[in-house]
C-alpha cells in the first residue's frame, strides 16, 4: 500500500504551494465580493464586466508566461496532433465557468460569506458522484458515509435560529431559499468543471499548462463578452462600462483571476481532492475573518455544521491504510521474539495436534477406558510398524 506521504500528494513540496495559494485566494474571494457591495446590498459596477475582465486578465497572464516558455522550446511542441479538436474541447469548461462565476455575485447577495463557503462544500458530494460516473473512480464505503455526513452538515446549516426579544420570538434564517438553490447549482457546476478540466489538463501531460490555460481562457473571454453585450449594451454605448469600477471592484477582478490560475495549477499537478481540501481550509479562514469584518454571529447550527463538514472532508480523503487496525506493540514484540527463539517455535508447533493424535484423543474422551485402550493399541501398532522385530 502507498505511504501517507505518497497518498497525500497535496502536501508534497511540489504541490503544497499551489494548494496553499488556492486556499488563500478562495478565502479572500467571497470577502472581497461582499466588501464591494453598496449599502443596499447590490453592486454599483457591472457583474458580467467584472467576470470578463477576470477572464481577460487570466488570458494576458497565461499568454505572457507562454511567450516566456516558448523562448526555450519550439512552438510545435505545444500543439497536439489535432489542435483544432483540442481547442474545441476547452469550450465546455469555459461555458461552465462563465455561468458559475456570474452566479457567485448573485449568491452573495442572498447569503453571507461564511454560509456560502459552508454550502459550497456540497461540491464534494457532486465531485464524488462525477468521479464515479465519468472518471470511473470507485468510492469506498467510508467515502460514501462521508458524503452522507456532508449532506447532513449542509442541512443543519439551513435550520432557523430562534431568539427572544421583549417577549417576542424572532426567527433568523441563515440564508434564503434562492441563495441555497443557487449555491447548489454553483457547487454542481464547480464539480463538473473541475472534473472535466482535470481530465483535459492531465489528458496530455506533456503539454504546457500555460498553453492549456490560453485555450481555456480564450473561450472564457468570448462567452463573457457575449454576456457583457447582452446585459450592459447601454453602458457600452454610454459613458463607459468601467466608470463604476472602484478599488474594491478591481480587487475582486484581480482575486478572481489569480484564483483561476491557482485552481488550474492544482488540477494539473495535484487533483480535485486537493481542490476540496483547499475549499475546506478557505471555509475556516472565511469564517474567522467574517467574525471581525461583518459581525456575523456563530449560531449553534452553524458551529455544528462546520464540524460536520470538516469531519466529512477529512473522512472522505482518508488514505485506505489509515483505516486498517494496527497490532499492539506488545503483540508485535512477542511475535517477533517467538519467531527468533527455536525453543519457543518448537513449543508452539508441538501444541498443534496432528490428525492422528486428534482422532486418538477424541476416541479416549468419548468412550472412557475402552477408548483409552483403543488409543493405546493404535499407538502400539504404529510403534511396531516403525520397529519391526528382528528375526
Amino acid at each position: 500500500p502507498p505511504s501517507r506521504g505518497a497518498y497525500c500528494t497535496m502536501f508534497a513540496p511540489a504541490q503544497l504551494p499551489y494548494t496553499a495559494t488556492a486556499a488563500l485566494l478562495m478565502s479572500l474571494q467571497p470577502i472581497l465580493v461582499s466588501l464591494s457591495k453598496n449599502e443596499a446590498g447590490g453592486f454599483d459596477y457591472s457583474v458580467p464586466a467584472s467576470t470578463m475582465l477576470s477572464e481577460l486578465l487570466k488570458l494576458l497572464l497565461s499568454s505572457g508566461l507562454l511567450l516566456r516558455q516558448m523562448a526555450t522550446c519550439a512552438p510545435s511542441e505545444l500543439l497536439s496532433e489535432q489542435p483544432w479538436a483540442e481547442m474545441l474541447s476547452y469550450s465546455l469548461p469555459g461555458l461552465i465557468y462563465f455561468v458559475n462565476n456570474n452566479c457567485l455575485f448573485f449568491i452573495l447577495q442572498e447569503v453571507d460569506p461564511t454560509t456560502f463557503q459552508l454550502l459550497s462544500q456540497m461540491k464534494t458530494l457532486f465531485t464524488g458522484l462525477l468521479f464515479r460516473l465519468f472518471l470511473r473512480r470507485r468510492l469506498s464505503t467510508v467515502q460514501y458515509l462521508a458524503l452522507v455526513t456532508l449532506a447532513c452538515g449542509t442541512a443543519v446549516s439551513q435550520l432557523p435560529t430562534y431568539r427572544t426579544e421583549a417577549g417576542v420570538t424572532l426567527v433568523h434564517k441563515s440564508s434564503s431559499s434562492l441563495g441555497f438553490l443557487l449555491t447548489l447549482l454553483s457547487s454542481s457546476l464547480s464539480a463538473l468543471g473541475g472534473v472535466y478540466s482535470e481530465k483535459l489538463l492531465k489528458g496530455r501531460a506533456s503539454a504546457s499548462i500555460h498553453w492549456q490555460n490560453v485555450q481555456l481562457y480564450l473561450w472564457g473571454v468570448a462567452f463573457n463578452a457575449i454576456g457583457v453585450y447582452t446585459e450592459d449594451r447601454q453602458a457600452l454605448l454610454g459613458p463607459g462600462i468601467l466608470q463604476a469600477f472602484h478599488a474594491r471592484a478591481w480587487a475582486v477582478v484581480l482575486c478572481n483571476a489569480l484564483n483561476g490560475l491557482a485552481i488550474s495549477a492544482v488540477l494539473k499537478y495535484a487533483d480535485n481532492i486537493a481542490r476540496v481540501y483547499a475549499h475546506a481550509i478557505a471555509m475556516m479562514v472565511t469564517m474567522l475573518a467574517s467574525l471581525r469584518l461583518f459581525d456575523v454571529p456563530i449560531s449553534p447550527q452553524l458551529a455544528l455544521a462546520l464540524v460536520l463538514v470538516a469531519a466529512s472532508t477529512l473522512q472522505y480523503n482518508l488514505p485506505p491504510e489509515w483505516l486498517r487496525p494496527l497490532p499492539m506493540e506488545e503483540e508485535e514484540e512477542e511475535l517477533r521474539g517467538a519467531s527468533n527463539d527455536p525453543e519457543a517455535t518448537k513449543l508452539i508447533s508441538s501444541d498443534e495436534p496432528n490428525d492422528d493424535s486428534a482422532r486418538g484423543s477424541g476416541l479416549g474422551g468419548g468412550v472412557g477406558p475402552l477408548g483409552h485402550g483403543l488409543g493405546s493399541s493404535a499407538a502400539s501398532t504404529q510403534a511396531a510398524a516403525r520397529n519391526p522385530p528382528k528375526r
